[in-house]
């Protein structure tokens, strides 16, 4: 007769004493100059201050990377504080140590584990898209990278859900990646509530008043509201005719 043995509710001291010394190891990154000649000239890659003719978007910030399992980042062309200066206006904020440690912050969710690969292509990926978003401060910068985080998490859980197409894997796999990505989506509400701020947006396209008839458009409180203590223009309570 064998028996099973429980499932851990959780993780070991040892565990979590590796966990923490791996995390320790990593700080921020700062983007330094490259040694490689010829690769620092860079002639097919674009400049920090170059824009897209079509779009009139500047190109998003690249950074290279000696080895996919290496934390440091180089500077794709001999410009090094041209190419600070645009991961600042990226990250939307003045600081270089800002940028370094949200950089690193940035590797960190792509590569939670030492031993792991980020490829280059997948960091300047991420810095594309935080570019595309255009942060305005460093709080901003910060929820972005925590978007990317989950988004990427999110997907990684998704490909592990179908890898053996059982049950077991897309049960487990599969709740975990619906909860990452719904994480995604209600934070990226909060990204834009948080720049639009306590302002709400009504547009109205299309208004008919037939022969006769009158039209208000607007909050309307009607005086037995007022009476009962709220103030006029109070949504809560408003109509719309």
């Amino acid at each position: 007769m064998t028996t099973e043995r429980p499932a851990k509710s959780r993780i070991s001291g040892k565990e979590a004493t590796q966990v923490a010394v791996d995390m320790a190891s990593r700080g921020p990154i700062q983007l330094v100059a490259s040694n490689d000649v010829q690769e620092a000239q860079g002639a097919a890659l674009p400049s920090p201050d170059s824009t897209d003719s079509e779009q009139g978007r500047k190109a998003p910030p690249r950074v290279r990377k000696p080895s996919p399992q290496n934390d440091q980042c180089l500077a794709p062309t001999p410009d090094l504080e041209g190419h600070r200066k645009r991961l600042r206006q990226a990250f939307g904020t003045m600081s270089d140590e800002f940028v370094d440690v949200i950089l690193g912050k940035l590797v960190e969710a792509l590569r939670p584990g030492l031993f792991d690969k980020l490829e280059e292509s997948t960091l300047n990926a991420a810095l594309a898209m935080i570019d595309s978003m255009h942060p305005q401060s460093e709080l901003e910068a910060l929820l972005s990278v925590q978007i990317i985080a989950t988004g990427h998490c999110g997907l990684q859980f998704l490909r592990q859900s179908h890898r053996h197409m059982t049950k077991d894997y897309i049960d487990v796999y599969g709740n975990y990646a619906v909860k990452l990505l719904r994480l995604q989506n209600e934070m990226i509400q909060s990204f834009d509530r948080y720049r639009r701020g306590n302002k709400q947006t009504v547009e109205v396209r299309h208004v008919h008043i037939h022969s006769g008839g009158q039209g208000v458009v607007g909050i309307i409180n009607s005086p037995g509201d007022q009476s009962e203590g709220n103030s006029p223009g109070d949504p809560s309570e408003g109509g719309q005719n």
